[in-house]
């Protein structure tokens, strides 16, 4: 009977590493996802002296970004898919 005892109590030590192994494995695989950047993926967008963002749209395979500074206001258009720029325009004069 003893070796009954010592049977059960070894399998629920082996569920208890079990269950503790895949909620380790969980807590890994979510605290990891999406911190990687893959550095192909990355682009620089400079703003000028005194610029602020106002908007930024998508627009299926472009980004657009609206600035406004002292010296009017900016539309810049990139591709999402490696960060080209599509176009700019600069709008000057009375923004209000």
């Amino acid at each position: 009977m003893a070796w009954i005892k010592g049977l059960v109590i070894g399998m629920g030590l082996l569920l208890l590493a079990g269950f503790a192994v895949i909620v380790v494995t969980l807590i890994n695989r979510i605290g990891s996802s999406g911190t990687q950047v893959d550095s192909a993926n990355q682009a620089e967008l400079t703003m000028k002296t005194g610029e602020r963002l106002i908007e930024a749209s998508l627009d299926g395979a472009n980004i657009l970004f609206h600035f406004e500074g002292p010296d009017g206001a900016r539309v810049v258009v990139r591709k999402l898919s490696n960060g080209a720029k599509v176009s700019e325009f600069n709008i000057h004069g009375d923004l209000k």
